[in-house]
């Protein structure tokens, strides 16, 4: 008899699971919602990537979006006028604004740390930080958006 009643109750969690929605951050939600009324679907933005690498003073990444896809990736070294294009085949590697959204919207349904600040007009986030495993150094994952520009 307990044992039924503890698969019933395992079941009806498990139902209960995939029925509710993933709590929304409305944060995230707001800003979204910000960058989808902007309508930018061709546009170009720049991050600096913070690792054990490059701590003080990462390049720049430029990333060309046009219609909704990745397009083209072009690095600026600190302390050089160069831009070094990114391979053809490796632009799948660099995000999309929208991209970016699915990756914080992602790591905060794993409960992993997650500290972003969104742009207060167009929306898209302007820095990123999120910690896979508080345990582990190097999994972090710390991005600072320099600006988005229309194309």
């Amino acid at each position: 008899m307990r044992f039924n009643m503890t698969i019933r109750a395992v079941a009806l969690l498990v139902a209960l699971r995939f029925a509710l929605p993933v709590l929304a951050d409305p944060e995230l939600d707001a800003a979204r919602a910000r960058w989808q009324q902007a309508g930018l679907v061709s546009y170009e933005y720049g991050y600096n990537k913070y690792c054990d690498c490059h701590r003080e003073n990462p390049p720049e990444t430029v990333v060309t979006v046009q219609s909704g896809e990745v397009t083209g990736v072009r690095h600026r070294p600190v302390g050089t006028t160069t831009e070094v294009p990114a391979a053809e085949k490796n632009l799948g590697y660099y995000w999309t604004v929208d991209e970016l959204f699915a990756l914080v919207a992602s790591a905060l349904e794993r409960g992993v740390q997650v500290r972003v600040a969104y742009d207060a007009e167009l929306g898209f986030p302007r820095q990123i930080y999120i910690d896979y495993d508080a345990k582990l150094i190097g999994d972090e994952l710390d991005l600072r958006l320099t600006g988005v520009t229309r194309l």
